[in-house]
C-alpha cells in the first residue's frame, strides 16, 4: 500500500479552497482514516508551517500529531543535501521557514509518494518548486490531491 508524504500547500488548498470541511466532511473522514492507518505522513515542519497560514487547519492537524515525523538525522542530512543541490527551493518568495526540503527528504529517505499542490516551474535553477526538485532527483512524480483521491478510489458525496 502506498504511503503518502503531504506538503503544506496540499493541506492548505484542501482546507481553504477545494474541500472545505463544512462542505466535504467525507473527504476529511477519509483523510483521517489514512492518517490513522499510518499512510499519510508529513515532517513536523509542515505542522509548524500551517500555524502561520490557517488557525483552523493547524488545530485539526495538532489533534493528529501521530502523522508528523520528527526530523531524524537521516532526514536532516537528506534535506541539507536537497538544499545544497537546489538552494533556490527556499527563497524570499516563500515563508521564512519552509517545509519543502523536509517533505522531499522524508519522501526520499522513506520512499514515500509526495503529495503537493505546487506545480512545476520547469526550472531547477530559478525558483524551483517541489515537483521540479523531485523530478531532478529521479524520485517518483508528485501527486496532487485529486491524484490521491483517484489512487485511493475514494467516492465523496
Amino acid at each position: 500500500m502506498t504511503i503518502y508524504c503531504i506538503d503544506t500547500s496540499a493541506l492548505i488548498a484542501a482546507w481553504q479552497e477545494r474541500y472545505p470541511p463544512e462542505n466535504f466532511p467525507g473527504f476529511w473522514q477519509l483523510l483521517d482514516a489514512l492518517i490513522d492507518e499510518g499512510r499519510l505522513v508529513a515532517p513536523t515542519e509542515v505542522l509548524a508551517e500551517t500555524a502561520k497560514r490557517s488557525d483552523e487547519l493547524h488545530k485539526w492537524l495538532r489533534e493528529r500529531k501521530h502523522m508528523f515525523r520528527e526530523l531524524e538525522d537521516e532526514i536532516q542530512i537528506a534535506a541539507a543535501g536537497v538544499l545544497a543541490q537546489f538552494p533556490r527551493l527556499v527563497g524570499e518568495r516563500k515563508l521564512r521557514t519552509s517545509a519543502d526540503p523536509f517533505v522531499i527528504a522524508l519522501g526520499q529517505v522513506e520512499s514515500l509518494q509526495i503529495v503537493t499542490d505546487e506545480k512545476p516551474t520547469g526550472s531547477v535553477q530559478n525558483r524551483p518548486n517541489i515537483p521540479d526538485v523531485v523530478t531532478a532527483l529521479g524520485l517518483p512524480a508528485c501527486m496532487g490531491l485529486l491524484d490521491l483521491i483517484r489512487a485511493e478510489k475514494w467516492v465523496i458525496g
